[in-house]
């Protein structure tokens, strides 16, 4: 099992910031369908793990959704995780190693886009939570947790929640407003210490860089391609 890494984050968030350089989906092993929305595990190419960060369509009707682009390149093949029996669900359009972010255009026909897992419901956007604000998360690994925004921007914001492996992409909510979405913790962990977040009841743990999701559409809305327009279901 592989898990999507990306322990060092947009340098564009961490210098705008001012720091140094529906129901949850259960599995099912007769589904051959896949129910996917904000914080639904994905497997990206064959063995990659990644959370996904909204679903919803774009100005042209696609079904597209979002997650961190360390996490695959373009032309990569998605899964949704709890559903292997649906196969291919949704191929990677665009990936952005500098904003971090990758464009999914899923397939219609074998995905059933949600708006509520795991208690985290998405029914809009919004700009970067202020410093001192309280956001949430919703991770395939570490599930929903709260935390303080430590410092914020435009570009993206550093706050307190529960990350770990494979969280790359979660959203991160104000209310069930989708303000962003997880890039990597601020500190890397090394073989000698652990600075990510082994136990949500913990809060001792590397703080965690997110890209604000507006910055991400008003990229992709300025590609004109698949994912512009983007609005959650």
């Amino acid at each position: 099992m592989q898990f999507a890494q990306r322990w060092i984050a947009p340098a564009a968030v961490l210098v705008a910031c001012g720091l140094p350089a529906a129901p949850a989906a259960q599995a099912d092993p007769g589904d051959t369908v896949a129910a996917l929305g904000g914080g639904s595990g994905l497997v990206l190419g064959r063995s990659t793990k990644c959370s996904l960060t909204t679903i919803g369509y774009d100005a042209a009707g696609r079904l597209v959704g979002f997650t961190a682009g360390h996490c695959a390149e373009a032309g990569t093949p998605v899964r949704g995780e709890q559903f292997p029996d649906a196969g291919v669900v949704g191929v990677v359009r665009d990936s952005d190693a500098e904003l971090d972010y990758a464009v999914i255009e899923f397939d219609p026909s074998v995905v059933t886009p949600l708006r509520t897992v795991n208690g985290g419901t998405i029914a809009g956007m919004a700009s970067a939570p202020p410093a001192w604000s309280v956001v949430c998360q919703n991770g395939r690994t570490s599930g929903t947790g709260c935390g303080v925004v430590w410092a914020s921007s435009p570009v993206g914001f550093m706050e307190q929640a529960c990350s770990s492996y494979g969280d790359s992409g979660a959203p991160v909510t104000a209310g069930d407003q989708l303000v962003g979405m997880v890039s990597a913790p601020l500190f890397t962990d090394t073989r000698a210490l652990r600075f990510s977040c082994t136990d949500p009841g913990n809060p001792i743990h590397s703080p965690v860089i997110a890209v604000a999701f507006d910055t991400v559409r008003f990229a992709v809305d300025a590609g004109k391609g698949v994912g512009s327009g983007f609005r959650p279901i």
